[in-house]
C-alpha cells in the first residue's frame, strides 16, 4: 500500500475563497443579532433559545460530517470521529435543557463518555489513518475555524465570561447578568464557527482521492 496522502480534485480558487470569507463573516454577525436588539423584555441566555441554537449548531455539524463519511474515502473514520466528538458536545449542551427545563434526569456523564469511549477505539483501529489527517490538519479547510472556536471556549471566553473582569471593568455598574450573557452568545459564535469548519473538512474530506 502506498503511503501518498490523497490529492484535492479541485484547483483552489481565489474568487471561491473570497466569497465564503464573506458569507462566514456575515454568519458571525447575524448570529449575535438578537444580543442587539433594543429594549428587549428578556434577554436569550444559557438555558434558553440561545442555548438550542447552540446545540441545534453541533446537531449539525455532526450530521454534516456523518454525511460526508460515505464519500471520504481513506478518510472514513476520520469523519466517524469526528462526527462523534460533536455528538458529544451536542449532548453535553442539551444537558441543562433536559435536566432543568424538561425535568428529566439525564445521564449526561455516561452518555459522553461512551460515546467518546467508542470514538477512541474508531482512532485506535485507524490510527494510521488518523496520523495522516493530523498530520496535514493545517491543509484542510476548517481547521482553523475550529481551532478559533475552541480557543473562544476555552481561552478568551473563561475572561469576558468572568464575574472579577466585569466587576473590575465596570465597577458600581457591574450586573449578575451580564458575565452569563457574554459567555452565552461567545459559546453561541464558537458553535457556529464550529458548525462552518465542519462543512468545510467535510467538503475538503469528501473531495480527496485515494492514494494511486
Amino acid at each position: 500500500m502506498s503511503d501518498a496522502l490523497p490529492k484535492p480534485q479541485r484547483k483552489p480558487s481565489w474568487s471561491r475563497t473570497l466569497v465564503r470569507a464573506l458569507l462566514v463573516c456575515a454568519g458571525s454577525v447575524a448570529i449575535l443579532l438578537p444580543a442587539w436588539l433594543p429594549n428587549q423584555s428578556s434577554v436569550p441566555i444559557e438555558r434558553g433559545s440561545v442555548e438550542l441554537l447552540q446545540a441545534l449548531l453541533l446537531a449539525a455539524s455532526a450530521a454534516v460530517m456523518f454525511g460526508a463519511s460515505p464519500h471520504a474515502g481513506h478518510y472514513r473514520p476520520v469523519c466517524r470521529v469526528l462526527g462523534l466528538g460533536l455528538v458529544a458536545a451536542f449532548v453535553g449542551e442539551i444537558e441543562d435543557f433536559v435536566s432543568e427545563i424538561l425535568g428529566w434526569k439525564f445521564p449526561e456523564a455516561w452518555v459522553v463518555g461512551l460515546i467518546l469511549l467508542v470514538a477512541l477505539i474508531t482512532t485506535f483501529r485507524h490510527r494510521r489513518v488518523m496520523f495522516d489527517f493530523l498530520a496535514s490538519l493545517g491543509n484542510h479547510a476548517g481547521s482553523g475555524l475550529i481551532a478559533a472556536a475552541l480557543l473562544i471556549l476555552y481561552v478568551f471566553n473563561r475572561v469576558i465570561g468572568s464575574v472579577t473582569f466585569w466587576k473590575a471593568s465596570l465597577g458600581p455598574a457591574f450586573s449578575p447578568s451580564i458575565p452569563r450573557i457574554c459567555k452565552s452568545y461567545l459559546e453561541l459564535l464558537a458553535c457556529y464557527l464550529i458548525f462552518i469548519g465542519a462543512l468545510g473538512l467535510s467538503i475538503t474530506l469528501a473531495r480527496r482521492r485515494e492514494p494511486s
